[in-house]
């Protein structure tokens, strides 16, 4: 990991946990009871990772735009719709050039070449590539990865701040859970199956909402004109957990 990427990721957790501490301080929890809480969970977390139970799991977030961009852009797809192979890297068209539409990145490069070798982008001869989906999944435990984690918790985070924050005059953001404590192991591969059918129908239409209302390239330079905005849907199959103790007083 780079110094630079290290650093980034560094203020992305920070702002994770300042989060975290904002909502635990206005719940009422002193400031001598968090850390003790803090304490404890670090220590747990250090003995997960002693024992090898840690679980693998914006960079992830430009190539979930590069790819989706890479199905929908009338010169990267061709008359049945189908993603065109291109060239990794130079002008368009190329994978460089799709994410420097994106953002204008000037590490465009670098991104182009940790999609290749996260297998996000695969050869298909005479040195040209085509997307492997048009989502992007990773399961390696890599950098972007993290950054990727840091990410959505910080913004999570933030929308529940947000929504229960009584200054604000805005409607609340949707956040939502659908959740039951005991669905019998036999139906895991259905409940899989339906939440990736129902969730890309979803994300689809609301990704397609949003692209439609993208600045203009030549205003998104402006940061008071623009806000970042979409929705984060994930499913997840999890054991019955023990929670830390509560602080004795």
């Amino acid at each position: 990991m780079t110094a630079r990427f290290s650093r980034r990721l560094e203020l992305d957790y920070s702002n994770v946990l300042v989060g975290i501490f904002d909502l635990m301080l206005a719940g009422g929890i002193r400031g001598t009871d968090l850390l003790a809480i803090c304490t404890r969970a670090l220590k747990q977390a250090e003995a997960k990772v002693r024992l090898g139970q840690q679980a693998g799991s914006g960079g992830l977030v430009i190539a979930a735009l590069v790819l989706d961009a890479w199905h929908r852009d009338r010169r990267y797809i061709n008359a049945r719709a189908v993603p065109k192979a291109v060239r990794l890297l130079g002008r368009a068209p190329s994978v460089e050039a799709l994410i420097r539409l994106q953002q204008g990145r000037k590490d465009a490069a670098q991104v182009a070449r940790r999609l290749k070798a996260l297998r996000l982008v695969v050869p298909c001869g005479r040195g040209l590539y085509k997307p492997t989906s048009d989502v992007a999944v990773i399961s390696a435990c890599d950098p972007l990865v993290l950054q990727y984690a840091a990410r959505a918790l910080a913004t999570l985070l933030e929308t529940v701040g947000q929504n229960v924050n009584k200054r604000r005059n805005l409607e609340p953001l949707i956040e939502r859970i659908a959740e039951v404590p005991d669905l019998p192991r036999k139906h895991i591969t259905a409940f899989q199956r339906f939440t990736q059918i129902q969730g890309r129908t979803l994300l689809r239409t609301v990704n397609d909402w949003l692209e439609s209302r993208r600045a203009r390239r030549s205003l998104r330079g402006g940061a008071n004109g623009t806000v970042r905005a979409g929705f984060h849907a994930y499913a997840y199959i999890a054991s019955k957990q023990r929670w830390l103790h509560p602080v004795r007083h």
